[in-house]
Order: structure tokens, then sequence, then C-alpha cells
């Protein structure tokens, strides 16, 4: 089980020897691989997205926006995995569970077409997950439950910026999937760079119930690389207007396109340095 002293933050601002040896092994340059991260978590950095003031939320913090940008980025290098492929899938005519059918008109609005499979629709998902992410926790990677409401058992407790619980990984067969691998290998969770400019308090980290359950509430706070594909994976799967996800329902999570760009930009810099792949 993950604990806030033993899960490894990921490669994301200086791969790590063992790291840069692969790359270094596999004919990459683990230097411009370094040098992309880098860049990567800069141009987040400066974005007109991270200066945009959220709707009730205000600028997110710094470590959740250069993370979403690294776990897009990681997306874009394995566009052929197969959770990744469910994100990047063709908009669905299935409004109750697609938020990418759920916001349609919003897409429509601002020219953001998800009318084909491929990397611009898997970027527009992004897109809505960041706002989403904002929308549920003001972007906190350690945020738990609403302690307004009565969700305290293992399976409906939420956790983590998405605020997901995990009686969701039924939705999916790639969600249990995701579940068992970060379980089995933590050294991919970006922990270090999510939690740059964030406060967790003793309540954040406070878990409930047993089992599968609580770990998943565990993993969804200190894995919260984990957290970003789980959610990217349920806005396709169970994201509509039925879905997992109320500011999805309603339609409150905002869809921003200085926030595209932003990934566009990051999706720039994987497609000019490969290498970068070898340690995301």
């Amino acid at each position: 089980m993950l604990s806030s002293s033993t899960v490894d933050g990921g490669a994301a601002s200086s791969p790590d020897a063992g790291q840069e040896a692969a790359a270094a092994e596999a004919g990459q340059d683990p230097a411009a691989a370094a040098a992309a991260i880098a860049a990567i978590e800069t141009l987040a950095g400066q974005s007109s997205c991270y200066q945009y003031s959220w709707k009730d939320r205000g600028q997110m913090p710094i470590g959740y926006i250069k993370g979403v940008a690294l776990v897009f980025a990681r997306a874009v290098c394995h566009q052929t995995r197969s959770d990744v492929l469910i994100v990047s899938e063709a908009k669905t005519a299935d409004t109750a569970k697609d938020a990418l059918a759920q916001y349609s008109s919003t897409y429509l609005a601002l020219g953001m077409s998800n009318s084909v499979a491929g990397v611009d629709t898997l970027r527009h998902a992004y897109t809505l997950l960041l706002g989403l992410g904002m929308r549920e926790s003001s972007g906190e990677h350690c945020c738990g439950r609403d302690t307004s409401a009565s969700n305290t058992s293992s399976d409906s407790a939420e956790a983590g910026a998405w605020q997901t619980s995990w009686d969701s990984h039924g939705a999916s067969t790639e969600l249990p999937k995701l579940f068992a691998h970060y379980q089995a290998d933590a050294t991919g969770c970006l922990l270090d760079t999510f939690a740059e400019g964030v406060t967790c308090s003793a309540a954040n980290w406070a878990d409930f119930g047993s089992g599968d359950g609580r770990t998943f509430q565990q993993m969804e706070k200190e894995c919260p690389a984990f957290a970003a594909e789980y959610a990217a994976v349920m806005i396709r799967v169970d994201g509509g207007s039925v879905g997992h996800y109320g500011p999805l329902r309603t339609k409150a999570a905002e869809v921003r396109p200085e926030c595209d760009a932003m990934f566009e930009d990051v999706q720039a810099v994987v497609q000019k340095t490969p290498s970068v792949c070898g340690v995301l």
C-alpha cells in the first residue's frame, strides 16, 4: 500500500539515474528528455491557462497545471495504450455517459471538434479534465471527501483532485487495470510535481473504510498521476448528464481555450523530442 512517506513523486523535474540509463540504452538522449520535461513545466507555468481565474475557484496551484501537463504528455507518448485509446475516441452520442457528448455545444462554440478519434480529441478531453479538477477540488491533489456529505464508506468516499470514489471502478475494465498498475508501481505518480503550491491538512489525508476502497482513496491523493489518468477515462465512460461527477452533470466545469492551447504546446514538445517519453 502507498504511504505519504514512500510514494515516489516521479521523474518530472529531474529524471533519476535509472531512467537516464534506460533512455541512453534505448538510444535516446537523456539530456534532451530532461530539457523537454523542464520545457513542459515552464510553458505550463507561464501559460495564459495558469493565469486564468476559474469561476468561484480562482487561480490554480502551479503544481496542478504542471502535473496535468505532464500526464497529458505521457498520454501523447502512449496513444496506443488501451486507456488512452478510450479517452481519444471520437465523441459518442451518449450524453448520459460521455462528457464530450454532454459538452458538445460548448466544444462546438469554441471550434473544438471531437468528431475524429486521435490526439486532438485526447487534448480536448484533457482540457475538460483540467477544468473538472478545478471545480471539484481547486486543483488540490490531497483533497479529501466532501465533509458536508455522508459518503464515508470505503466505496463512496471521494478523494483527490477529481473527487472520484471507488464505486466508479465498474464503469470500464480499464479502471481496475490502472488501479492495479499504480498499486504495484508508484514510480510515475508525480506527487512532488502536483504538490507544488498545495498545503495539505491532516483532515485531507484521512481515509475511510477498509480494503480496496480505502487504498483507492489513498492512491487518489498520493498518486495524482493515477488520479488524472483514472478520471480521464471516467469522463468518457461515466461523465455525462447522469455520470459520476456533479460538475459535469451540471456543466459547471469550464472548458478554457487557453488551456487547450497550453496542451497543444505540450503536444508539440513531445513531438519534437520523443525521447521525453522514456522518462515520462
